[in-house]
């Protein structure tokens, strides 16, 4: 059960990111609610072998595979912090935490949830070919998520 269930502030914050515009933009927007509310924000970034493959996730992010290897661990890495870096400008903010973990996104953000007051996302992070064969997150956690979800558009 959330803390939030006791009152009425907001004090944790959890962002799904994968590196795209509209992850950014709700990073951006949790970031300017955590100030409002002193909450702290904690920065998820998931990856999964063995589909999509390393090379698929690559393309769809513009990341230059020279500069990748080891494999879809490193390009979550990668896209965690060029997604904080675009919204902070340095990888160390004051109340923020990041992680990467392996897995599918939507399962790990709705047990994650169970400790947060709020889950922010992105409203479309993958192509829609990607999309189609994986299915789309927001809709997985706005239907399961244990704590309030938003879902931010650009």
């Amino acid at each position: 059960m959330s803390e939030r269930k006791a009152g009425n502030s907001i004090r944790k914050i959890l962002v799904g990111v994968d590196g795209s515009d509209k992850s950014i933009a709700a990073l951006q927007w949790a970031a300017e609610l955590a100030s409002e509310e002193g909450a702290q924000i904690e920065v998820l970034t998931t990856w999964q072998t063995p589909f999509p493959t390393v090379e698929l996730i690559a393309i769809g992010f513009n990341v230059d595979l020279s500069e990748i290897n080891d494999g879809p661990a490193q390009i979550a890495q990668y896209r965690l912090e060029k997604s904080i870096y675009a919204v902070y400008e340095n990888l160390s903010p004051d109340g923020v935490k990041y992680s990467t973990e392996e897995g599918y996104a939507g399962l790990l953000l709705v047990e994650k949830s169970k400790n947060f007051d709020l889950l922010v996302l992105g409203n479309r992070g993958h192509s829609p070919f990607i999309e189609t064969l994986m299915g789309s997150v927001s809709t997985h956690c706005v239907s399961r998520a244990h704590c309030p979800v938003v879902i931010v558009k650009e």
